[in-house]
């Protein structure tokens, strides 16, 4: 499967090939937008929530600075949008989501999205699309030591320390991160609304270590521990709440030739409570996995087959106390087929099986064409499910155990060109999509908030990314844009309450989504007139990010008025010795532009941090 990206050194815009992410190569059809390893240690201070913002055209929903943060994809839900570390699949079973703010960008070597339904290579919750989170080994000798500290307004503070150990058969590296927000605003409100104090402390571990044998097979073992604490209103008991979340994500994966064998083991604890926080309503759910798969070369074929298990524990205050446990198995095929140099196609199923449930069977056909040197033509049709949550199903008096999988079926179209003369690069993509998604999961509070399976939702929309690239001797400067148009509706009344809002666009998705960052950068080479692996002595870079309304009533009624954001950041590099770094002066939300949190309160106004990042290299 190709994408597009920055490479490493020159930064212009080549055609790459995702190498480390399998399924990946199963994806014809799929748009799948990878972000190269050098804007990743440019953002290696921010959250994937602040990073992603202005990176694609994703709908991010936070609920304050630092707090809860929830992502959809081209129309869906937070819970429609598969979270993939290494591999598996980190949702937490109780919510179906991830916490975006909780994420560090820092964490890991390759991060990918893919968009639209893949439910036949990722499972349950890719809906929407989903976010490829992947570690990479280094094969070369090497040793590298790096300190990163960030100060930023508002007494808020991050510190980072990594190291990375490699030889011709081993390689490692370790992560620590810390920050605090503590948010000290000298304002309590920005034009007439309130803007909420709060404070979250952030710390995580990080370690992955891969082991080539003798016969080029290789062990990996893989350990996340993560532990946040978000504070909401901290100046006033009466209003305080706090949500606590620790993680504990181990995986260990064999790879012998063409067979892959992996165990990994998934904790997630929630503790949320009001005022003196002294009797927290506590979630605490194990998963235990295993997952087996083989791969074979028959000249143009590849085929690849497995099967995936997991066994849940949950305990849950809101289930009623009780203990709740679950096995999951899925079984896939996938099929590649290279029919020429411009032909490719990929057939894939997945089946999965879960007590009580009877998930649709996910297949999915996808084409690629090569028109002509710089012209490409993309297909897809899938069909997706997603498994209710555990929350959904056992909620004490408002979960519903007898509810129905969510099954969806997807279209789309894509092109991409290309084209490079002289200096100049440019790649363009146009993506159109058509997604009916039956058996939506809704909290209907006309009925207190019971879960039921009430909505039919057409998610529907264009995507278009243009990107430009110059490089001339010791000059490089490039333009990355994307736009989407989104229009996301319930398309059948299930009850007399639902008939007005019956072609009316889900709340808090924007129909119009603009991100673009346009960069200038001087480059460093040797005496022997190659690029510098480490040589980008300066670097400027302006961010932009804008959306259209966001309705916050079902019959859009209400909205936020749509938003622009500027960002600037100017790095310079630092070297002496075997010592070098990066200096990196950040100026976000540039014109103080307001903008509202998913509970109206305003988000912050203009702020700065600065960023300094050493390194030791031998």
């Amino acid at each position: 499967m190709h994408v597009f990206a920055q490479t490493d050194s020159s930064r212009a815009l080549d055609e790459v090939t995702v190498k480390t992410f399998a399924p990946a190569r199963f994806m014809a059809g799929l748009k799948i937008q990878s972000i190269d390893s050098v804007t990743l240690q440019q953002a290696k201070f921010q959250t994937l929530a602040d990073f992603l913002s202005f990176q694609a055209p994703v709908n991010f929903r936070p609920y304050g600075n630092g707090q809860l943060t929830s992502i959809g994809l081209r129309g869906t839900s937070s819970n429609h949008t598969a979270v993939l570390w290494n591999g598996i699949n980190i949702n937490s079973p109780s919510t179906g989501q991830s916490d975006f703010s909780t994420l560090p960008t820092a964490g890991f070597d390759l991060l990918a999205i893919q968009y639209g339904s893949s439910s036949c290579v990722v499972g349950s919750d890719a809906i929407g699309g989903s976010i490829l989170l992947d570690s990479k080994p280094t094969w070369e000798k090497k040793a590298e030591l790096s300190f990163g500290q960030r100060i930023a307004s508002f007494d808020n503070w991050q510190t980072q320390l990594s190291a990375r150990l490699s030889g011709k058969r081993f390689s490692s590296k370790t992560v620590f991160y810390k920050g605090v927000l503590n948010n000290n605003y000298p304002y309590t409100e920005r034009n007439y609304y309130p803007v909420e104090r709060s404070t979250t402390d952030s710390k995580g571990f990080i370690q992955d270590l891969f082991y080539l044998t003798k016969k080029q097979n290789q062990i990996s073992l893989n350990v996340w521990l993560s532990d946040n604490n978000a504070v909401i209103a901290p100046q006033s008991i009466h209003t305080r709440e706090v949500l606590q979340t620790q993680s504990i994500r181990v995986l260990n994966t064999y790879q012998i030739k063409k067979l892959t064998l992996r165990g990994g083991y998934v904790q997630d604890i929630t503790n949320f409570g009001r005022g003196n926080f002294d009797k927290p309503s506590r979630t605490a759910i194990d998963r235990f996995l295993i997952r087996a798969e083989h791969e074979w070369q028959f000249s143009k074929l590849t085929a690849h087959i497995g099967t995936e298990a997991a066994h849940v524990i949950a305990h849950v205050d809101g289930y009623g106390g009780s203990k709740i446990t679950e096995n999951r198995l899925d079984v896939f095929a996938w099929l590649r087929y290279q029919f020429s140099a411009r032909l490719l196609a990929t057939l894939n199923a997945r089946q999965a099986f879960v007590k009580s449930f009877d998930p649709p069977l996910a297949p999915a056909l996808g084409l690629e064409y090569q028109v002509a040197k710089s012209v490409r033509l993309t297909g897809n049709i899938s069909r997706s499910y997603r498994i209710p949550t555990m929350n959904e199903r056992y909620w004490s008096e408002l979960g519903d155990p007898n509810l129905k999988p969510e099954d969806g079926f997807n279209k789309e179209l894509g092109i991409n060109w290309n084209h490079t003369k002289n200096d100049f690069s440019l790649s363009s993509s146009l993506n159109a999509y058509h997604n009916l998604i039956n058996n939506w999961v809704y909290w209907n509070p006309e009925v207190n908030y019971k879960v039921q399976n009430l909505q039919q939702v057409l998610a529907k929309g264009i995507e278009f990314s243009q990107k430009v690239a110059y490089q001339h001797k010791q000059i490089s400067s490039g333009l990355m844009a994307n736009y989407s148009f989104t229009h996301s509706s319930q398309q059948k009344a299930y009850d007399i309450y639902s008939v007005d809002v019956i072609g009316k666009q889900l709340i808090y998705i924007p129909k119009h989504n603009f991100t673009a960052n346009l960069f200038f950068q001087t480059l460093s080479f040797g005496k022997n007139g190659l690029l510098k692996e480490h040589g980008m002595p300066f670097r400027a870079t302006l961010q932009w990010q804008a959306n259209s309304r966001r309705y916050t009533a079902f019959d859009n009624s209400k909205w936020f008025d749509g938003q622009q954001i500027f960002n600037l950041i100017i790095e310079n590099g630092l070297r002496w010795k075997h010592l070098e770094g990066k200096v990196f002066f950040q100026v976000n939300n540039i014109f103080d532009e307001l903008y509202l949190s998913s509970k109206r309160n305003a988000m912050p106004g203009r702020n700065y941090a600065i960023n300094l990042v050493l390194n030791i290299n031998k």
